[in-house]
């Protein structure tokens, strides 16, 4: 499947996910997408922003009280419009199985996005991926995920 009806069909299914309904999901069809690569070992997807995107916390007067990436999420943080590109792995294309762990992982790109980074909450987020086989998250579900393990003994 090419990237872009990839992108189109995750963007639906997160539609569907009520928890994720009061964020601009609207605005990812708008991130560019691409590929890291071919040789990356260690990454799956990655969600790079746009140069001087900061995370931030503002008070209740929207005054910015403090900066940096210990503070995300937080209102008025970063969203889609601060994605500069999603970039997946090549290989996640290669062939037609590994189109489930494909939508997984830009999912999960997908999260970071919308204004989250590694914690409970994106946790709890990523697990209501509904391919269950083909869900990330911390490195003990990775490691028991059938389709994550696959890819790991793929031949490269």
């Amino acid at each position: 499947m090419p990237i872009h009806r990839l992108s189109i069909s995750v963007i639906d299914t997160i539609s569907k996910i009520p928890e994720l309904s009061s964020f601009e999901i609207h605005k990812l069809k708008n991130i560019p997408l691409g590929y890291l690569r071919k040789n990356n070992k260690t990454m799956l997807g990655c969600c790079r922003f746009k140069k001087n995107s900061r995370w931030i916390k503002r008070n209740k007067n929207g005054k910015i009280i403090e900066k940096g990436k210990d503070f995300w999420p937080h209102g008025n943080t970063l969203g889609p419009d601060d994605v500069r590109i999603i970039d997946l792995h090549p290989d996640l294309f290669s062939e037609s199985r590994w189109e489930r762990l494909a939508a997984s992982v830009l999912y999960h790109e997908y999260l970071h996005a919308l204004g989250f980074r590694h914690c409970p909450t994106f946790r709890k987020l990523e697990s209501l991926w509904p391919d269950v086989e083909a869900r990330l998250g911390t490195r003990k579900v990775k490691l028991n995920s059938p389709m994550y393990n696959l890819w790991l003994q793929r031949k490269k």
